[in-house]
């Protein structure tokens, strides 16, 4: 087996912090920008913060390590890390409550065919709403599956396979058997080739007056492995 990469940490050190689009302000708020987002790392793992001022706003923050290389449409990637909500969501919270955990493995190619390949998931960790596992189809969410609300270390594996269009989960060890592969478009990539390993969340939609609760996920033990590149 060839191992181009094989990459690992207990926490998301010198990895990227960006806001992604998954943003509201209400109105009469300021507009939502990466001050309302944070990664704070410590030494066992990373801590995700979103909507760190209690604003009446929605935040997205994606940590994210990226790899720009050539032959990174053509490895196999196999990734892994283990997630919790460090609380316990609740209807009755005054402190904290989420909207979403997320992730995912992605190949951007900038050079062909302008076409963002990859496997993500989406956890609703919602109080409000049903704790939904879905899947990242290109253009939205599929759901998959369940996972009932805890404050528990889950462990996600994602393994992609661009070249053949296969894509797997795997979850507390359970492998889901749909194909996860999804293309998306991203027309404001750059021109180079390049993988990314990501993890995301997305504060509570936020009430139109009153206190907004913060989010807060713990990610850890991170792995990173390309195989069978050509």
């Amino acid at each position: 087996m060839t191992i181009l990469t094989d990459l690992h940490g207990p926490n998301f050190s010198n990895w990227e912090v960006v806001l992604g689009d998954g943003i509201y302000a209400a109105p009469g708020e300021a507009p939502v920008d990466s001050n309302d987002i944070a990664t704070i790392n410590y030494p066992g793992y990373s801590e995700l913060i979103a909507n760190i001022k209690n604003r009446r706003i929605q935040a997205h923050n994606i940590t994210f390590n990226r790899i720009v290389n050539d032959t990174a449409l053509t490895c196999v990637h196999d990734a892994e890390y283990s997630f919790k909500l460090p609380y316990f969501p609740s209807t009755s919270s005054v402190d904290y409550n989420g909207q979403t955990i997320e992730g995912g493995l992605f190949v951007w190619d900038g050079k062909n065919s302008k076409i963002d390949y990859g496997i993500a998931f989406q956890w609703i960790v919602n109080p409000w709403l049903d704790p939904i596992i879905s899947i990242w189809n290109g253009t939205g969410w599929d759901k998959i599956g369940s996972l009932p609300l805890d404050s528990l270390y889950h462990v996600i594996k994602f393994t992609l396979d661009v070249q053949n269009k296969n894509a797997w989960l795997t979850l507390d060890g359970y492998e889901y058997p749909n194909n996860c592969f999804s293309k998306t478009k991203k027309p404001e990539f750059g021109p180079e080739i390049a993988a990314r390993f990501q993890a995301e969340m997305i504060s509570i939609y936020p009430p139109q007056t009153g206190f907004n609760p913060s989010h807060i996920a713990d990610f850890r033990d991170w792995k990173w492995r390309w195989t069978r590149c050509e």
